[in-house]
């Protein structure tokens, strides 16, 4: 874990993976043409830089309009255009001659004694960054976001945002910008927090990797790896930003740490046919199990699902949602059978929910589970299903992205072969606990039975083997199926090892009281 400490820009606070924007040109050959040829390259360049500013000013209003017109007007200046000009003629390229312009027009802002003006330095980089990309033939967008992601940068450009989709930014990390620098001014006002002055290093630390951004209370931090207890903080407060102005339960402003400081996680089940903009009940870090069986049952469309996931991940500010695709069991007149590969020959319902899945992962943080696996063959089936449904979505669009795809453990054979389900793929194990005691010990048709005996001796030891698999391989394990019912018996899975739960909304808040009051180091881990 590193924690590098700069200076709020933007107040809020953001967990997610870290990606950079790279300004280099490090690497380029650029083959320098006669000066009558690298002007009317450098022309034609000023001519398209021009017309995408003026389409991007097009988008935006106010400030973030006005610089953009600051750019176009630094390209018709005179001794701009003169100074790029007179070293071309002397028989430099044009690229190199616009970056000799930036360097000398952005060095007289840095030098006046004003930080306000000092800052507009950005501007005169940015702009002639653009210029110079069109020259060397590389894209302006710096970055393509899969997931919503923290940004981190040297330095920050306003074309840098203006290029991004916002719902896919969590925040921004920059080593040299100052809180009344541009990237910091359109922080605030996409609301998204930004911390900046971090020193050097961070990018190189940071990229690739989990982090919380943390400019809120006061705070000004980039974690990078944190530790549990540091997730347990952020998620807390994330939560509380959320609450939309409804009054917070105390127990929801209170970290998830037991009375020993271990931290857990808790995490909402919920249904797709919710509103895509309800906002995740209190004390909830995500939505650990997004049932879709009412999406199937109402028969919708492969772009009706889509649409609803999609609206869902975009409301969520960047929270996972793991998706539970149709379950067998769900209801007793389901029009599906009950078999995963005769379900999965039903390409009528299985296909348009999978292809709308790979569709919605790039608007956020998508996970997809699959129930009722007995063991690798069933496995196997949905990888190569999901394989099928990405190449059917590869004639319209080259890039379409798996998210992460894991397992709900409903059936003994499951637990048992957890580490081979890992092996062949499984990025994420989710054990139903009412559906693995209902399985376990004979009660399929009973419910309300299942969950006073979630503790039972049996389940815990498959549940301990599921921990035991999937620790040794760095796999992240869930318990699900958690009821207001079965809450009293859910305190010995911490005990067992268990971090991450996923409660219905109910549930949430007096499942948190009870782990609080748990306290690792005085109660020895049960032996079922």
């Amino acid at each position: 874990m590193y924690t590098f400490t700069g200076v709020s820009a933007s107040a809020g606070i953001a967990i997610g993976p870290v990606e950079q924007i790279d300004h280099g040109t490090a690497g380029l050959h650029r083959i320098v043409c006669d000066p009558f040829r690298e002007r009317a390259l450098y022309d034609v360049a000023v001519v398209l830089a021009k017309d995408e500013l003026r389409r991007l000013s097009q988008r935006t209003k106010g400030p973030d309009a006005d610089i953009l017109l600051f750019q176009i007007a630094l390209l018709e200046d005179e001794s701009f255009t003169n100074e790029i000009g007179d070293y071309i003629a002397a028989g430099a390229g044009g690229a190199a001659a616009v970056e000799r312009a930036e360097q000398i027009f952005a060095g007289r802002l840095n030098n006046v004694d004003d930080e306000y003006i000092r800052e507009r330095s950005v501007d005169v980089c940015d702009v002639c960054r653009r210029v110079v990309d069109i020259l060397d033939g590389r894209p302006r967008r710096r970055l393509h976001l899969k997931r919503p992601s923290i940004l981190v940068a040297d330095r920050f450009f306003p074309s840098d945002l203006f290029s991004l989709d916002r719902r896919m930014i969590l925040g921004l990390a920059s080593n040299q910008d100052s809180t009344i620098s541009h990237a910091a001014i359109m922080a605030r006002s996409m609301g998204i927090p930004a911390v900046v002055q971090l020193g050097d290093g961070v990018a190189a630390l940071a990229t690739g990797h989990r982090a919380i951004l943390d400019a809120s209370d006061g705070a000004a931090t980039l974690i990078i790896e944190p530790d549990g207890t540091h997730v347990a903080q952020a998620d807390c407060k994330i939560a509380q930003s959320r609450l939309h102005g409804r009054t917070p339960d105390p127990v929801a402003a209170l970290p998830c740490l037991t009375k020993d400081g271990t931290a857990f996680r808790l995490l909402a089940a919920t249904n797709a046919s919710s509103e895509p903009d309800e906002p995740l009940p209190q004390g909830a870090a995500g939505i650990g199990l997004l049932r879709t069986e009412s999406v199937i049952l109402d028969d919708l469309s492969e772009d009706a699902q889509f649409e609803r996931i999609k609206e869902k991940l975009q409301c969520s500010d960047g929270a996972m949602i793991a998706v539970r695709t149709c379950d067998t069991s769900a209801d007793d007149d389901s029009p599906w059978t009950a078999e995963i590969t005769k379900r999965l020959h039903g390409h009528r319902l299985f296909w348009p929910q999978i292809k709308a899945l790979l569709r919605a992962a790039p608007y956020g943080d998508l996970r997809v589970l699959f129930p009722t696996i007995a063991g690798v063959e069933d496995w196997e089936t949905c990888l190569k299903e999901v394989d099928n449904c990405r190449d059917e979505l590869h004639r319209n669009s080259p890039d379409v992205t798996i998210p992460p795809l894991g397992c709900i453990v409903d059936m003994p054979s499951a637990a048992l072969l957890a580490g081979e389900l890992i092996e062949h793929g499984a990025q994420m194990l989710a054990i139903d606990i009412e559906d693995l005691t209902r399985y376990t010990l004979g009660l399929v048709q009973d419910a309300t039975a299942a969950a006073n005996r979630v503790d039972n001796p049996a389940v815990q030891r498959l549940v301990k083997e599921v921990l035991q698999q999937a620790g040794a391989r760095g796999v992240e394990v869930y318990l699900c199926g958690i009821t207001i019912e079965s809450i009293p018996r859910i305190p010995i899975y911490l005990h067992l090892g268990v971090r991450n739960f996923s409660v219905e909304p109910a549930a949430l808040l007096p499942l948190k009281k009870l782990l609080m009051e748990e306290d690792l180091r005085n109660s020895p881990v049960p032996k079922p």
